[in-house]
């Protein structure tokens, strides 16, 4: 099974039309929430203004890994073709990650070691 590293250095970073984006670190709910005139990206209170759904769902998925800065390509369409793939394997580490943490009772160790398992993920 790929890492996200390795998935987004093999669908993301090869691209030429990259612009990059910061995001708060997230230490609670992550969410996407469409607006008026838009999409944002809801973390920790926090409102990311994002262009389409598709910049949304993609920031969302990395933002929940722990990343503060992330390189999005600027095509829609391609981020529509590869969002299924990026969500389906986030779900599956997501499966595996929590049910280890599930053991660990403390909130705060269990956040820690979460992080520090995405962290390492994403290398």
């Amino acid at each position: 099974m790929k890492t996200l590293g390795q998935f987004y250095r093999e669908r993301v970073l090869g691209r030429k039309d990259l612009h990059q984006r910061t995001i708060p670190a997230a230490s609670g709910e992550v969410r996407v929430e469409q607006e008026l005139f838009g999409w944002r990206l809801h973390v920790n209170g926090t409102n990311v203004p994002c262009r389409s759904q598709e910049e949304a769902r993609f920031l969302l998925v990395f933002a929940d890994a722990g990343l503060s800065e992330v390189k999005v390509p600027d095509d829609d369409v391609y981020l529509r073709t590869i969002l299924p793939e990026l969500e389906q394997l986030k779900g599956k580490i997501d499966t595996i990650v929590n049910s280890y943490l599930d053991s660990i009772l403390d909130e705060r160790t269990r956040e820690r070691l979460r992080h520090e398992v995405y962290a390492e993920l994403l290398e």
